[in-house]
């Protein structure tokens, strides 16, 4: 049985970029900055579901 390798920051496409993602400031509990991110969601994530505005504000993300 070979075994599954985890990709780092549960498959962030951008881990130098992580700490701003949605997914990183829901962990912190930034409601009101994560409402200002998402206020008119153009992206969805296809690691967490989480919606933004903005493609960058996401680790894997994907048009809605």
């Amino acid at each position: 049985m070979t075994e599954k390798k985890q990709k780092p920051y549960g498959g962030c496409g951008k881990p130098g970029e992580h700490h701003d993602h949605l997914c990183i400031l829901m962990e912190k509990g930034m409601t009101e900055e994560i409402r200002r991110l998402s206020s008119h969601s153009a992206f969805v994530c296809g690691n967490c579901g989480a919606r933004a505005n903005h493609a960058e504000d996401l680790c894997s993300p994907e048009p809605l």
